[in-house]
């Protein structure tokens, strides 16, 4: 029926930014056809995936007061630049506990931060793998 009650199918009960998800799965937003089709994709193992643009109308849609200018805000260049260093020089960590601290306040500055982090993470992986590789190759 909506966000706030449990699925009569599955029972599941969503919580927190789950409940987008589900007003978007909900009769509010799409027909019994719509259902039965959504339904059936998930039960064959389909992840829903909504685009921020239909969340954010789940939001509003819900009742949900509009993000803040705050919650908008991303991080200034010279910020991005330190949260690099950081993560090279210091460690990715550092990256991941500032998008823990913002992902509820600022979820724009958030995702700027996980993105670059992860970026970062991978980055380190490769290089570290392409070493240990030549590595164990070279002669002895």
């Amino acid at each position: 029926r909506g966000p706030f009650v449990p699925c009569k199918s599955c029972g599941f009960t969503p919580t927190a930014t789950e409940r987008q998800v589900a007003w978007l799965f909900s009769e509010h937003h799409l027909s019994a056809a719509e259902l039965a089709e959504a339904a059936r994709r998930i039960r064959e193992g389909e992840r829903p995936d909504p685009p921020r643009s239909l969340l954010e109308q789940a939001r509003v849609e819900m009742g949900a007061a509009p993000l803040s200018d705050r919650a908008r805000t991303p991080l200034r260049s010279d910020q991005l630049v330190l949260l690099t260093a950081a993560n090279l020089l210091l460690t990715p960590l550092v990256g991941l506990a500032l998008w823990w601290g913002l992902r509820a306040d600022r979820p724009v500055a958030a995702r700027q931060a996980i993105r670059l982090t992860l970026t970062v993470i991978v980055g380190l992986a490769v290089m570290w793998t392409a070493l240990l590789l030549n590595w164990s190759t070279s002669p002895a």
